[in-house]
């Protein structure tokens, strides 16, 4: 097409949008967003509406998996909140965009689909880069929290495209599609494990839990295509093993948590050296390394002589907004400290620094432990299962999310609340519930499918499941390598968040889904393809 007495080549144009859109998806939002203002106006100007429009006609499957974002236009009918209904369709449109756009280009080779998928892979080392640099203090960001040092967007959401970057450089390193040079062989390699190393220090457990499935899945269909037996056993024994090993480490860690401190509750003492009465809690409290929270604690000590070694008071807030005092006191029950003015004595100048940032319990001063992380998960249901406040902890608050969204189910099983009532549901669903949750952590579901029957009930959430599920059977994607770990990848983050309710998340998955899919030169299989 000319503009201007300006020859462009559409189909060039194309590929360097879906290119500069996988360079965007794990750095910056406005740059996503300008990514798809290319593609849509390259669309647009290439004209050739009459074989888009017949293209799409003969392949119901890009028609059927708009049906998501057609679902949610038929919902309004449902909904009394329609600023957030209209603000949830503005971003749900790109369940439309990519579809309708990648399946009626032209489609992408194979070379093509691998050079899309190092240039995001290069994106997503990069980030990970990035947020290295941040957490070793080179890049100068205050760091209160690991998840912090994902700057470019949600940390749950980084390591999504982690997992994509990850299993997407194995097909290319071991498929025999692909020849590869020594040295392209060496950055596969170097890249998979820099990024399953960053995997395991940003310690997200979606993440982690994410890539341990999708790994096991993957290596499980491989063995089945070994044709040497013995080999074949033995690579699907290592595999049964590993997963042992695993289980046996979270068993053990369950385990560690639980044994408890040998303690006389008969004959507790009653008083400190100082001669102050100590308060003993002898229900089933809080525990820290098996160490009893509600022990031996002496407040009046624990006051003076923590004012006298800290400048943040006793009754002041930690750094990560928490009460200082209780952070103190679990820090000191994680050494099997008293909470008296002896404790305290013990404790060291990174010990008060630790307590002031939020720490409370000292072994998270090991920053690339990853029995810290299970050791917090394994603490959080614990205090949830002895009718603690959930707010601050992750697992419990999900806990307390599914709980609410349960009881709106249970009183719009059929239809749902509408596209844009959610939030709103969940608001009077707390209040109904009297949950102990603070107004800002009163949150929605943190699952996809969750939300899904929340919005339009039982209906609709078969409706949504058949527009996503359709394709995928009709167009055998089940034998596309690509697009299996990836849609693997996100069904298993719909378990724990709500990936489609974020634009980078929407965007993940419109984007990915179509590629593999819709975009291939093998895919459309009842159609012309369009040379």
């Amino acid at each position: 097409m000319k503009i201007f007495k300006i020859n462009f080549n559409h189909d060039r144009i194309y590929y360097f949008g879906l290119v500069l859109t996988a360079i965007c998806l794990p750095h910056s939002k406005l740059a996503l967003s300008l990514s798809m203002i290319l593609l849509i106006s390259n669309w647009v100007f290439e004209f050739d509406f009459k074989r888009k429009l017949d293209v799409i006609k003969s392949n119901r499957s890009i028609l059927i998996f708009t049906g998501i974002f057609i679902v949610h236009i038929i919902w309004l009918i449902n909904t009394v909140n329609f600023e957030y209904a209209f603000r949830d369709l503005g971003n749900k449109a790109i369940l439309i965009l990519f579809p309708v756009i990648i399946g009626t280009s032209k489609k992408l080779t194979e070379k093509q689909i691998k050079s899309i998928m190092l240039w995001f892979t290069l994106a997503v080392v990069s980030s990970t880069i990035i947020s290295t640099l941040i957490l070793i203090g080179i890049i100068d960001l205050p760091v209160k929290n690991i998840r912090d040092i994902s700057v470019f967007m949600s940390h749950i959401r980084l390591s999504l495209l982690i997992n994509i970057a990850i299993f997407s450089l194995g097909y290319f390193l071991f498929s025999d599609r692909y020849k590869n040079t020594k040295f392209e062989y060496i950055v596969y390699i170097t890249f998979i494990l820099w990024l399953v190393i960053f995997l395991y220090l940003l310690k997200s457990f979606t993440g982690i839990f994410i890539f341990l499935i999708t790994f096991f899945l993957v290596l499980g269909f491989v063995s089945f295509k070994i044709r040497h037996l013995v080999l074949r056993l033995f690579f699907q024994v290592s595999l049964i093993t590993i997963f042992l090993l695993l289980a046996s480490y979270s068993t053990h860690s369950i385990s560690k948590f639980y044994t408890k401190q040998i303690i006389d509750f008969d004959n507790l003492e009653m008083f400190t050296e100082s001669g102050n009465t100590y308060s003993n809690y002898k229900g089933h409290g809080q525990l820290e390394n098996g160490n009893y929270l509600q022990l031996y604690v002496c407040d009046q000590e624990l006051e003076k002589e923590w004012n006298a070694v800290s400048s943040i008071p006793y009754v002041g807030k930690d750094e990560k907004k928490q009460e200082i005092k209780y952070t103190l006191m679990r820090y000191l029950t994680s050494k099997g400290l008293r909470k008296d003015s002896v404790g305290i004595s013990k404790l060291l100048l990174n010990d008060i620094k630790n307590i002031e940032s939020g720490m409370a319990n000292y072994i998270f001063e090991n920053k690339y432990a990853i029995y810290p992380k299970i050791y917090e998960i394994i603490w959080q249901i614990d205090v949830y299962r002895k009718g603690f406040n959930p707010a601050g902890n992750s697992i419990t608050l999900r806990a307390e999310f599914l709980k609410a969204a349960f009881g709106i189910i249970k009183n719009n099983f059929w239809f749902g609340v509408g596209t844009g009532d959610v939030k709103d549901s969940f608001r009077k669903q707390y209040e109904i519930d009297n949950s102990k949750l603070p107004k800002k952590n009163r949150l929605r579901a943190h699952n996809q499918f969750v939300t899904f029957f929340i919005s339009f009930g039982i209906v609709g959430f078969i409706l949504v499941l058949f527009s996503i599920l359709y394709p995928v059977i009709k167009l055998q994607a089940y034998k596309n390598y690509l697009f299996v770990v990836f849609f693997i990848i996100a069904l298993l983050s719909f378990l724990n968040e709500d990936t489609l309710e974020t634009q980078i998340g929407i965007t993940l998955f419109s984007f990915f889904y179509s590629l593999f899919l819709f975009g291939r030169r093998k895919i459309l299989i009842n159609t012309k393809e369009y040379e």
